[in-house]
């Protein structure tokens, strides 16, 4: 049974990480100099904060009250204070921007923001069958699902389109891949696994 205070938390700390799929959508229509220009201004942005949230009893008292209640544990002073979610998907889309050609890279964003998101809340809310590093099967489906969604809407939207076969067969690598309890943060691994295996895949394996 899932705990409604934490799936409330939850729900908070997903409505700021859904808010940032604004910087995918305006990749549409910028180019990808200014976009690297303008997530590396945010990466700096949210790094100087998080520095100033880990070193400065004052600063941290004052984000805690703000932004404190919906901090992971490893994010707060009492966890170790790593730097917050928020840095690293910015950090993501940075590196996104850069690594990959531009379809990719908003495919890449998006799957990070939507399909991650529909993947914590379904689990948590509706999930039942555990599959490890506190992942369930419910969650892991909605996580698909959304990703295949992500794709067959970037293969339309976008001029260069997308290839749907590789498409889908990178949603399931990178679903398998979110399972693994790794050290580095979800939102570095979801988009560049997603990213780098669409282009292995679309370009040695499908050619």
């Amino acid at each position: 049974m899932h705990n409604k205070p934490e799936l409330k938390y939850e729900l908070y700390r997903k409505s700021i990480h859904l808010s940032s799929s604004v910087i995918p959508f305006t990749y549409f229509f910028i180019e990808r100099e200014t976009e690297i220009i303008l997530l590396s201004v945010m990466f700096v942005t949210a790094l100087a904060i998080d520095v100033a949230r880990i070193n400065s009893d004052s600063f941290r008292s004052f984000y805690d009250k703000i932004l404190g209640k919906i901090l992971r544990h490893h994010e707060s002073h009492k966890g170790g204070n790593s730097f917050t979610g928020g840095t690293y998907i910015v950090l993501a889309f940075l590196m996104c921007a850069i690594l990959f050609p531009k379809q990719v890279a908003i495919a890449s964003m998006l799957i990070v923001v939507f399909a991650d998101s529909m993947a914590a809340i379904t689990g948590m809310r509706f999930g039942r069958v555990k599959i490890g590093n506190g992942k369930t099967l419910e969650g892991s489906a909605a996580f698909v699902a959304s990703g295949l969604a992500i794709v067959l809407l970037m293969s339309e939207l976008t001029a260069e389109g997308m290839n749907i076969i590789a498409g889908v067969a990178s949603v399931l690598v990178t679903s398998i891949a979110e399972l693994i309890p790794l050290k580095i943060d979800d939102n570095i691994v979801i988009p560049m696994v997603f990213g780098f295996s669409y282009l292995i895949i679309s370009k040695f394996i499908i050619g």
